[in-house]
């Protein structure tokens, strides 16, 4: 189906309108052999069009794409070469992929396995994640092998996280300007839990939301999963417009107010210290309550690393008290 989603029917095959409906304007403008090759190797890598699937017969294709069928007789040809289909007499051309390459999903710009058309090393877009540095995690589990006889006799089961692992956490909090105590930790399995956790423990359904746009797309999906009511506050190139925000949360009173002030994804803006006195004040004046998310705060380059937002409290409370 079109609209980046992957093609995959009960049958396994791609009618030839369908095909034609993923295809780029301008190939369909100027049909040519090795630019229509080209749009369908793009289109197996980046998964839109499932593999094993069976594609169109040439005459088909040629027809909806308005090219001859020496056109596409050449496409498929490059791309039975290059590895992309195979083709069997009678059962009709299918889609595969070269040896040790694999799709790597619709928002990837590199080929796949992490290789480029070239076939040298690429970057897999598709993963907002690296590898661990050559040797480190054998250094880690070493390290942590002697401890095991240890584990192995206790139950194993933390609801709130390794007690060394919530000790660190908190003493990385206090290093950075917010003195906290391990008891105050929840180690959860990422940034998305802790946020889903959050919003059902201080939210019910029909409760009204504040985040900035743009944002996190997968916090907003978590609002929508628990019937929130969301509003908005926008972030520019500029940052953020700080009468606006607290305009709008002194008109919707919000129960929740979601923000990432550091390195904000997606713009990378960070928010001023002085903007983050007043974004403290204003939701502490509407009773809302403020979920910070400082999943990308060490990503500081070219400046310091900002404390927590948190750290600032007590400094509000001094002001507005």
């Amino acid at each position: 189906m079109a609209n980046g989603r992957v093609v995959q029917t009960a049958d396994r095959t791609i009618g030839s309108r369908q095909l034609a409906a993923l295809l780029p304007a301008e190939v369909l403008a100027r049909p040519g052999y090795r630019s229509l090759a080209d749009a369908l190797r793009t289109l197996i890598l980046d998964g839109r069009i499932a593999l094993h699937v069976r594609l169109p017969a040439e005459r088909e294709l040629a027809e909806a794409v308005g090219a001859s069928r020496a056109t596409v007789t050449g496409a498929y040809d490059l791309l039975r070469e290059s590895g992309y289909v195979r083709s069997r007499r009678g059962s009709g051309t299918w889609t595969e992929l070269p040896d040790g390459h694999r799709p790597v999903g619709a928002h990837a710009l590199v080929g796949a396995g992490g290789h480029g058309a070239d076939g040298e090393p690429g970057i897999d877009l598709a993963i907002a994640a690296m590898g661990a540095p050559e040797g480190l995690l054998a250094d880690a589990v070493a390290r942590a092998a002697p401890r095991l006889p240890e584990a192995a006799r206790t139950p194993g089961y933390h609801p709130f996280g390794l007690p060394d692992l919530r000790e660190a956490v908190a003493e990385r909090f206090t290093r950075r300007g917010l003195p906290t105590r391990p008891e105050q930790i929840l180690v959860t399995s990422g940034a998305q839990q802790a946020f889903s956790l959050v919003v059902s423990l201080l939210c019910r359904p029909g409760d009204r939301v504040v985040t900035e746009n743009p944002t996190y797309a997968n916090a907003l999906d978590a609002l929508r999963h628990a019937r929130l009511r969301t509003g908005s506050i926008a972030v520019s190139d500029a940052g953020w417009d700080m009468e606006i925000a607290e305009s709008t949360l002194r008109q919707t009173v919000p129960r929740l107010a979601y923000v990432i002030p550091d390195f904000h994804n997606p713009t990378g803006a960070l928010m001023p210290e002085e903007q983050r006195l007043r974004l403290l004040a204003a939701t502490r004046r509407t009773g809302t309550w403020l979920v910070v998310d400082e999943t990308i705060a060490d990503i500081a380059l070219d400046v310091p690393a900002p404390a927590p937002l948190a750290s600032l409290a007590r400094a509000v409370a001094r002001t507005t008290w």
